[in-house]
């Protein structure tokens, strides 16, 4: 009998913990300036209206409309307020994965928070194939109306939980550029850092903060100090023209005033390196 009452017990524990974590996993995240906010979609329906939205879906490869919020009615409803020179959003999704959303975007591109597909109930998305398994995009799924040219540079998370906004200066402390209102250039310092961060970090460092792949840029030498500017504007374009089988990606994408903010940005750079680690 006691085995018995053991195991009723057991059970209900069981039951109960996945009920408390697929309710918390169906609730959206909300950080900003030390609060947050734990979202219902009951609640998210109540303060913000619903959208029905068409996209031109990457992830899976053709048109959908979804029921969704959009990105930026729900950011000032709840009264989040980001500076693109001081701020960064970043989406985390349940598998831990946590893009950045360039600030940018939100100016010139309408994100949605999309919670199901249309005449679908909450929650309800056709599964996504990712390799020999299958998932749902739920509880929700950041997308964009945009073109298939700025698709490829938004991040498209699913199973989204949160949404933080974070301090550049603290999240990306050692190759922030210390810009001033007396520092030379300090808009295109500023526009080069947000490029840095979108194009650049995943393979290179800046004082040995960031990705691995390709040379540290900065410590000890800064690479504006033994290459050229013509020859820097020719290999950030384009690498493969200086190396064959260079594992560096070509960047057609980038207007020769994105270039010279990039550059702008690794100069400032070289006056806050970093000592011998």
């Amino acid at each position: 009998m006691l085995k018995d009452v053991t195991m009723r017990q057991l059970i209900m524990i069981i039951v109960c913990g996945f009920l408390s974590w697929q309710s918390a996993a169906q609730t959206l995240e909300l950080r900003f300036d030390g609060q947050v906010m734990q979202l219902s979609l009951a609640e998210l329906k109540q303060a913000l209206p619903v959208k029905l939205v068409q996209i031109d879906d990457p992830v899976y490869h053709k048109t959908k409309r979804y029921q969704a919020f959009e990105l930026t009615a729900l950011l000032n409803t709840y009264g989040v307020v980001l500076d693109a020179t001081k701020h960064e959003l970043v989406t985390t999704a349940l598998d831990g994965y946590a893009p950045p959303v360039p600030l940018s975007a939100l100016a010139s591109a309408k994100g949605y928070l999309a919670f199901a597909e249309e005449g679908k109930a909450d929650f309800q998305f056709e599964s996504v194939t990712l390799g020999k398994s299958t998932t749902s995009p739920a509880p929700f799924y950041l997308v964009w109306q945009v073109d298939a040219k700025q698709a490829a540079q938004l991040p498209w998370p699913f199973q989204l939980v949160k949404i933080e906004k974070v301090d550049l200066a603290q999240q990306y402390a050692a190759m922030f550029p210390k810009t001033t209102s007396t520092t030379r250039n300090a808009a295109a310092v500023q526009r080069g850092f947000q490029l840095f961060r979108q194009q650049c970090v995943r393979c290179h460092s800046i004082n040995l903060q960031g990705g691995v792949v390709g040379p540290e840029l900065n410590a000890p030498k800064n690479v504006t100090e033994y290459w050229t500017d013509e020859h820097l504007r020719g290999l950030i374009r384009d690498a493969s023209s200086y190396r064959y089988r260079s594992k560096m990606p070509a960047f057609p994408e980038l207007s020769p005033q994105d270039i010279e903010d990039l550059l702008q940005y690794l100069r400032q750079m070289a006056t806050q390196k970093i000592s011998k680690p």
